[in-house]
C-alpha cells in the first residue's frame, strides 16, 4: 500500500470577503427546504497565535435559521490550522495541495471537511461516515451522505 504526502500549500488562496451559494445534500432529504448560505471570511491569518472571521449564516426561504461564528486560526507556524469553533471546540485543518482539510468525529460519526476555490466559486464538502471502532486491516466504509456548499463572491455595494 502506497503512502499520501502532505504538500503544504506555499499561499493561501484569498478566500475572504463575502459569499453567497447554495446549501445542497446528498442524498437529497424529501421537503427539505432550500438553504441559502452567506459566509464572511476575513484575511488568511499569516502570523503565529492569530485568528480571522469565518462565519456562516443560513437561510431558509429569506429567513435566517442558523449562524456558525467561527474563527480560522493559526497556532505556531504555517502548518499549525484549525476552526474555532468556540466553547473550546478546535478543529485541526491541513492544507493538502490546494484542499483545506479538516476531518474529524462526532459521536459515532467520521466527518472530512474539505474547502478549496475553484476558480470562482469557493467550495466546501463535508463527507459523512459511519464510524467503527476496529482498527485491523481494511475496514470498508459506506458514505452516509454528502453536504456540498458552492458559493460566490457577493457583489459589493459602492
Amino acid at each position: 500500500m502506497c503512502c499520501l504526502a502532505t504538500v503544504v500549500f506555499a499561499a493561501a488562496p484569498d478566500f475572504s470577503g463575502s459569499w453567497v451559494g447554495e446549501l445542497k445534500n446528498y442524498p437529497p432529504r424529501p421537503g427539505a427546504p432550500s438553504v441559502t448560505v452567506k459566509r464572511e471570511i476575513g484575511p488568511f491569518p499569516e502570523a503565529d497565535n492569530t485568528c480571522s472571521t469565518f462565519k456562516t449564516t443560513y437561510f431558509e426561504n429569506g429567513v435566517q435559521r442558523g449562524v456558525k461564528d467561527y474563527k480560522l486560526c493559526r497556532g505556531k507556524g504555517p502548518n499549525d490550522l484549525y476552526f474555532d469553533e468556540g466553547g473550546g471546540v478546535r478543529l485541526d485543518a491541513q492544507w493538502l495541495g490546494d484542499v483545506l482539510v479538516a476531518p474529524f468525529k462526532y459521536d459515532k460519526l467520521l466527518l472530512i471537511s474539505l474547502l478549496r476555490l475553484r476558480g470562482d466559486v469557493l467550495e466546501e464538502e463535508i463527507y459523512t461516515v459511519p464510524d467503527s471502532d476496529s482498527n485491523k486491516g481494511i475496514l470498508p466504509l459506506a458514505a452516509k451522505s454528502l453536504q456540498r456548499l458552492e458559493l460566490r463572491r457577493a457583489a459589493t455595494k459602492q
